[in-house]
């Protein structure tokens, strides 16, 4: 195991090597032309290399390649999910989808590597429970970024839900003071920062391109696929296609949802005894008894050898 391992990485090392050496053979023209139209001066591809994040310059080109290895892993229908699964997330760190997929093979063969060790440590043996073993290493490796995408996700669809209340309040304001729908979205982009006014940062800029109001609302909720914005979208295209007052649905669309979020808080607040009853149970009752039995007990031990004497 051992020598495979050792053998890959040399392996690993010499591709590297060979494909620097390709690279610094195409710099000298590279340069030329960096000179040629820089108009502050002669500027070495080093220098400009430098300037870009390391994550650009070596992590990402290395989850690429990876790509090519592990692609085969993956269906096109699958390879088509991950990606809108990334565009709900938001496209964290603005990762692909050959990012993730890359990312996805170098996490499992760091695990791969994490067992050969623990194996080695062990002495070596490959009986059938350290193939099991190892078998769980890979699959908890192949799984980890889609449970960080995950919880990616959830986190950026509650924070959207959340913010969806005010949100509809200023736009009530702002409609009902005599502004459109789309100076309304504007009003609430310039003055926040969150998830939710990035999206309608680029409704705004959807509509702005050429779209109708009602696709550009449809990609938002596509987008997000938060169950609330869902419905929101549903009643302003609603709204739009029979003529109703725009600020009367949205200030029904807040108090709904208003509502569901204090719902969504006591539902939370329920739970939170059952979820205590873990930690009280494994954590804070045996030091309680640690505690309070613990003095007790060699008195206990010393009348039993009387009795027992």
């Amino acid at each position: 195991m051992i020598i495979i391992i050792a053998s890959v990485l040399v392996a690993l090392s010499i591709l590297l090597l060979f494909v620097g050496i390709a690279f610094m053979r195409s710099s000298d023209e590279i340069q030329e032309r960096m000179e040629k139209y820089s108009s502050a001066g002669p500027i070495t591809v080093e220098e400009r290399e430098l300037q870009v994040p390391f994550s650009q310059r070596i992590v990402r080109p290395m989850l690429r390649r990876m790509l090519n290895i592990f692609s085969w892993v993956l269906p096109n229908k699958r390879i088509e999910g991950l990606q809108h699964r990334l565009q709900i997330a938001g496209n964290p760190s603005n990762i692909t989808t050959a990012d993730f997929i890359g990312l996805k093979g170098w996490t499992t063969i760091l695990m791969g590597g994490v067992f050969a060790l623990y194996a080695w440590a062990a002495g070596g043996e490959m009986t059938l429970t350290m193939w099991l073993l190892g078998l769980v290493f890979i699959v908890i490796g192949f799984q980890l970024p889609d449970i960080w995408l995950s919880r990616q996700i959830t986190n950026r669809q509650l924070e959207i839900t959340n913010a969806m209340p005010d949100a509809l309040d200023m736009m009530t304001i702002a409609v009902e003071a005599g502004l459109s729908f789309e100076q309304s979205v504007a009003e609430i982009v310039s003055r926040w920062d969150n998830d939710l006014s990035k999206e309608f940062r680029r409704v705004l800029y959807e509509v702005g391109i050429g779209k109708s109001r009602r696709e550009a609302l449809e990609n938002l909720s596509t987008r997000t696929a938060v169950p609330d914005l869902v419905s929101f979208v549903t009643a302003v295209n609603h709204s739009e296609e029979l003529g109703t007052s725009l600020a009367r649905v949205l200030n029904v669309q807040s108090a709904e949802m208003r509502v569901r979020r204090r719902q969504r808080a006591q539902e939370a607040a329920n739970k939170v005894p059952i979820k205590i009853l873990f930690p009280m149970v494994f954590l804070i009752f045996p030091a309680m008894f640690a505690v309070i039995l613990g003095p007790a007990i060699p008195r206990i031990f010393r009348a039993l050898g009387g009795v027992i004497g």
